[in-house]
């Protein structure tokens, strides 16, 4: 698939209602051809826990209605998954089918939220907690013990825009598992670019922080739309 000139990509929304809704104004004056929704796009959104589709039901409705006419991609994070029910109008990418490989120019470019290849004990928890039998149990259990809510007040308190020192040394370790000539990542909200000898990687900016995107139009740049 080639990327279409005026591509964009935003990561690390983390919508959450009541405290970070900037991305709804956003969406409704975007102009695209393609929208890459790199993950983290809600605060707390899982296919199968109702009470997370309630809280969020205004960007829901707004990205399904946006993506009538255009092409949209949903690559689920860590916060938002099992989705695809949720966006009949989106191809939706869940994490064990990442990176999604596009064409942009004569460059290939791998794209992912950016928590796959992480070594230790996160893998085992990911597919543990996105396993479809847990999802129902939990979404019983949300309804008699507030769960959902718990989460999101924990996740209102989080400083979404802080710097890891030595992410270089981070980057670098990433671009070792992607045999392509780009590597495009949300998940850290580091904002950079860097490059390793035939190999660039790009960190997407936290939507939730700098309130911008990155744009293909012939080559990538941060734009604040």
């Amino acid at each position: 698939m080639f990327l279409k000139k005026g591509a964009i990509f935003v990561a690390d929304v983390h919508y959450h209602l009541g405290l970070r809704e900037e991305f709804l104004p956003f969406l409704e004056r975007l102009d695209a051809p393609q929208l890459f929704l790199m993950g983290d796009i809600f605060d707390l959104l899982v296919g199968g826990v109702k009470a997370t589709f309630v809280q969020n039901a205004s960007l829901i409705r707004a990205l399904n209605e946006w993506c009538t006419d255009k092409e949209c991609f949903y690559l689920e994070g860590n916060h938002d998954f099992l989705l695809a029910s949720l966006f009949p109008n989106i191809k939706v990418i869940d994490r064990f089918a990442q990176p999604l490989v596009v064409q942009a120019g004569s460059k290939r470019v791998a794209l992912a939220h950016g928590d796959i290849y992480i070594e230790g004990f996160y893998p085992l928890y990911i597919e543990t907690l996105q396993n479809p039998k847990l999802i129902s149990f939990l979404n019983l259990l949300d309804r008699y013990l507030p769960i959902s809510r718990k989460i999101q007040r924990y996740n209102a308190s989080k400083d979404l825009c802080r710097v890891i020192p030595g992410f270089k040394t981070v980057a670098q370790k990433r671009v070792e598992h992607y045999d392509v000539d780009l590597v495009i990542e949300g998940h850290y909200h580091q904002r950079c670019r860097c490059s390793f000898g035939q190999k660039e990687y790009i960190n997407l900016p936290a939507f939730a922080c700098t309130k911008e995107v990155l744009v293909w139009d012939g080559v990538f740049n941060f734009a604040r739309m």
